[in-house]
């Protein structure tokens, strides 16, 4: 009979062996593009491509999109980035964020799908996705306006600390000085998300059911850490 656990062995070895010769060619792929021989590269990356390798999918969305050997394709780009990003490469992910956001080519700009894209790579905490979430909310920027509260809510641990009022009735207004208009009024013990700091203020959005759609700026020194 044969031995189970001999079978097993056999097979973690031949996956180990796989994942080598997978990574040596995605090496010498990389060393084929630069030295400028496009050609090499896409017949390393494309077989492994093929067969399920998502950094090899990856790296062939960007040959299209940037037509390194290959007339450019965005369709293509987004595509492969597709298969990528199913598997979990967030990387993949935030580059067809950034696809549908500039809609230059044949993908239509869709920025509803591209914030989504973006959450995707977030939520894996792939930097420049946090980073231009980030950025749209202290913006204010009208592509996310419509989604903000949801988002603080559910992610805004990514994106910031939160922090509660602490004075008996505080100001939140549309700039960080005194003179900004007001927008609204938080009341004790309210939550917020901070965002940023500058000097004495703090940009925030609101937590809970009291979001106004968009972020404010408050006196920081009457915010508290959450317990």
């Amino acid at each position: 009979m044969v031995n189970k656990y001999l079978i097993v062995l056999s097979l973690l070895v031949s996956a180990a062996i796989s994942d080598n010769v997978v990574a040596a060619g995605l090496d010498d792929a990389v060393e084929a593009m630069r030295a400028g021989d496009f050609a090499e590269a896409y017949c390393i990356i494309r077989p492994l491509a093929e067969h399920g390798d998502a950094d090899a999918q990856y790296n062939i969305g960007w040959m299209y999109l940037n037509g390194y050997g290959l007339r450019i394709n965005d369709t293509l780009a987004l595509e492969w980035w597709q298969r990528a990003s199913k598997q979990g490469h967030m990387d993949a992910s935030f580059s067809i964020g950034m696809l549908y956001s500039l809609g230059e080519g044949r993908v239509a700009k869709d920025l509803d799908l591209a914030i989504d894209y973006y959450l995707l790579a977030a939520r894996n905490e792939q930097e420049d996705a946090i980073a231009l979430l980030q950025s749209m909310m202290m913006r204010n920027d009208k592509a996310i306006l419509s989604r903000m509260n949801d988002i603080v809510n559910q992610y805004g641990l990514l994106f910031g600390k939160k922090r509660l009022v602490k004075a008996k009735k505080l100001n939140a207004r549309a700039g960080p000085s005194a003179k900004e208009k007001i927008v609204t009024k938080l009341i004790k013990e309210q939550a917020v998300l901070e965002l940023y700091k500058k000097g004495r203020w703090s940009q925030v959005a609101l937590l809970g059911d009291a979001g106004v759609g968009r972020t404010v700026w408050v006196y920081n020194p009457l915010l508290e850490a959450s317990q």
